[in-house]
This record gives structure tokens, sequence and C-alpha cells, in this order.
């Protein structure tokens, strides 16, 4: 980091680039996790369906390549929390 914002202007235009890409991958990951919610349903609805059961199966594909994208969409704790959060005990 410099000392004037000019100097930093291309710094912040590629954190700019990477918060969108961010935001995109977050995006489609919650989409793809309404979509399987709503076809495992369906599917528990009729287990006989291989259109359901191709669905399901390809959807938790997808999931779990964004998954591997991004670590922290599936941890179980925000990392606002390890990073912000005050020590416990």
């Amino acid at each position: 980091m410099s000392m004037w914002l000019f100097d930093d202007a291309r710094e912040m235009e590629e954190f700019q680039n990477y918060q969108k890409e961010v935001r995109r991958v977050e995006k489609e990951y919650l989409e793809i996790r309404v979509l399987l919610r709503d076809a495992e349903e369906d599917y528990r609805k009729d287990p006989d369906s291989e259109y359901l059961k191709a669905k399901v199966k390809y959807l938790q594909k997808r999931q779990k390549d964004l998954e591997s994208q991004g670590a922290r969409l599936a941890a179980d704790h925000p990392l606002e929390i390890a990073l912000w959060a005050p020590p416990h005990g």
C-alpha cells in the first residue's frame, strides 16, 4: 500500500474484480442449494422417477464442485467468526 489513493487504484480494481467473482460463486452456490432442496423434496414424493434421481445427483455434484472452489462455502462456521470474534474462555 502506498500513501496516495491514485497509486492504489489498480489494487482496488483487482480487489473489486475478486469481490465480484466471489459474489458470483456464492450466488450460484445458493441457487444450487435451493434447487437441490426442491429436487430432493420432489424425489422423496416420487422415488421411482429416474429424471428426479439424475437431477439430484447432478445438483449434488455441482454443489461439491463449488465447495471445492471455495472451501468456506461448506464451512461449519463463517470465516468472519474466526477473524473478528473474541476468543472463547
